[in-house]
């Protein structure tokens, strides 16, 4: 019969030198991995009996044998061993992100623009990760940010609350989307004056109104709207076909540039804000920083390389 149990815990040294021993058949080989003296291995063992209440050992003709009892102790050893193996590989996984998810959402005009380049390029430096882009409306993204189904939100400050984190915000000059070979593609600006007798295809009041200026324009348009839209990229579409002009924001003009559209600065100030917001209830996860790094990058090489793409001031 073992001796009882010392109430004690096990230490990790003693199953060091256990597992050495057993897997070595030999304290000196132990004594040797471990860097310590064949006292010191002998003393691991011995308290760890203690500890446990039974036999590990015994010598015959000189050799050192496991009883059946450690044998049973070093295949729990083994597995937990091969634990904490599998909890170094996945903590390794998770740093250099190859596994996990990445949750977004995103209001249209981003999502056509600017996102989908940085979700490439996000795949491409870990292809592991699942994302996942949600597209709907502002306040809807931010729902889904509050309620933790998404990890960042591209939306318009018009939805922002403050149950939301601000990661990310700029402002840029919404721009004049003209049809190919219109006669008001030869100004370097478009006014007020340009625009007056053209079939301005406009977007939502409150859009165009935010900002003293857009509202000054807004009036001074008003009389000849006769189509609305609720989206840059639908006024976009629109343009192309030759319907009208239109006021939308820079990151759609630029995506629908290759299909003939001609983009050019107003002279009104018109605001388009973009924020990216997170949950306050927790940290970004790792991804989602190496996310905002991205978008960082995208927004800075589309303000160098496109002069229609400019901040407000």
């Amino acid at each position: 019969m073992g001796k009882p149990a010392r109430a004690e815990a096990i230490s990790p040294r003693q199953i060091e030198a256990f597992k050495n021993v057993v897997e070595a058949a030999s304290v000196t080989a132990a004594a040797t991995a471990m860097h310590i003296s064949q006292p010191s291995v002998s003393r691991l063992l011995s308290s760890l009996e203690e500890t446990i209440g039974f036999a590990l050992f015994e010598r015959r003709k000189g050799r050192l044998l496991a009883t059946p009892e450690a044998m049973l102790f070093y295949d729990e050893i083994q597995k937990y061993f091969l634990t904490m193996q599998r909890l170094a590989h996945t903590a390794a996984d998770i740093r250099t992100l190859a596994r996990g998810q990445l949750r977004l959402g995103s209001f249209i005009a981003l999502a056509i623009a600017i996102t989908p380049t940085v979700i490439r390029r996000f795949n491409r430096a870990h292809p592991q990760m699942h994302v996942s882009c949600i597209t709907t409306q502002s306040r809807q993204i931010v729902d889904l940010i509050t309620s933790r189904f998404a990890d960042l939100g591209i939306v318009d400050p018009g939805a922002v609350t403050s149950a939301v984190r601000i990661e990310r915000q700029w402002q840029f000059r919404c721009v004049c989307a003209l049809p190919p070979g219109h006669a008001l593609a030869r100004h370097e600006v478009i006014s007020a004056a340009h625009l007056a007798g053209e079939n301005v295809i406009g977007l939502q009041r409150a859009f165009l109104t935010h900002h003293p200026s857009g509202a000054a324009l807004y009036a001074e348009l008003e009389p000849n709207l006769r189509i609305t839209v609720h989206q840059s990229i639908a006024a976009c579409a629109m343009v192309s076909e030759g319907t009208g002009v239109a006021i939308v924001d820079p990151f759609t003009a630029r995506h629908y540039a290759p299909h003939g559209i001609v983009v050019r600065p107003l002279e009104a100030t018109i605001p388009f804000d973009i924020n990216i917001v997170s949950s306050p209830e927790a940290p970004l996860s790792v991804a989602a920083s190496d996310f905002l790094e991205l978008f960082d990058d995208e927004i800075d090489a589309a303000l160098r390389s496109d002069p229609t793409i400019t901040h407000c001031t």
